[in-house]
């Protein structure tokens, strides 16, 4: 569960999030004007691979996010070996990210059909990122990339023609930069993140002429249960629908259980192993 949910807080911050860019990041910028873009709808695809088992296992799934309220949304299947079809679905506000299916909903106490978590622990994701929200900037989180985002080829998506290129996100050197603007307890937090992702992950942006982010790629490692073989996820993103603003809201209160100090408590546990 941290794993999916670390998962989503960094697609939804690649939507979402306004930084000031490095100028040679062009994955950034890129993700810059798209979330400029009143909203948008996407795919996903997510492939998930392990040394426990021969074969992969493919979810697929849909979402949107609307740039004025600040919400997104999303929805994925896939068949486990063990455990038949999954569902999840998630939407994300500023500070908030609502979990809901058919293993979480049956396991949340009181009758709860939604399970929320506060992936910052209270503060918002402009607070989590570099330099706060000021305006006209870029995606913070992948101005930490080791190096210059790489030009490793040319691609049409849905039709358009992009360029596809790749950087390494480091979310340790991320938590060193936060640092250094005195925000130590976000710092702390993706210190943690950092101790439950084995390897940075990979991430790649296919950018268009208009320098539009038109798909974007997240390849990482995630810890499973002690002892066993780790999970390597394959998670892709196409946008289309650009200037799309869909009607999104979150879950009512009454039908949601509070999991963010069960997050505290395993964050804790991760940055003292």
């Amino acid at each position: 569960m941290l794993s999916l949910l670390l998962v989503l807080v960094l697609a939804n911050a690649f939507l979402h999030e306004d930084e000031e860019p490095l100028e040679y990041n062009l994955v950034a910028a890129a993700a810059e004007r798209t979330q400029s873009q009143p909203g948008a709808r996407f795919t996903m695809t997510a492939v998930y691979t392990t040394a426990a088992r021969p074969g992969k296992t493919v979810a697929h799934g849909r979402g949107a996010y609307n740039s004025e309220s600040g919400l997104s949304e999303a929805s994925l299947e896939l068949n486990s070996p063990s455990e038949g079809q999954i569902t999840v679905d998630s939407i994300a506000d500023s500070t908030s990210i609502y979990l809901s299916g058919n293993l979480i909903s049956s396991e949340l106490p009181g009758g709860k059909t939604w399970m929320k978590m506060e992936p910052f622990l209270g503060h918002s994701q402009e607070e989590a990122m570099l330099g706060g929200s000021d305006a006209d900037n870029s995606l913070g989180i992948l101005s930490s990339a080791s190096g210059q985002a790489e030009l490793v080829g040319r691609e049409k998506v849905r039709g358009v023609a992009t360029r596809r290129y790749r950087a390494q996100v480091s979310l340790d050197d991320y938590a060193d930069l936060l640092r250094q603007e005195g925000k130590d307890e976000i710092a702390d937090q993706y210190d943690s993140y950092g101790a439950i992702v084995p390897t940075a992950p990979v991430v790649e942006g296919w950018i268009d002429g208009k320098k539009i982010l038109r798909r974007m790629r997240m390849v990482m490692t995630i810890p499973t249960a002690p002892g066993q073989p780790d999970v390597t996820m394959d998670l892709r993103m196409d946008l289309f629908d650009l200037g799309a603003q869909p009607q999104i809201s979150v879950p009512d209160p009454d039908q949601v259980f509070d999991a963010t100090p069960i997050l505290r408590e395993q964050l804790d546990a991760a940055s003292e192993s």
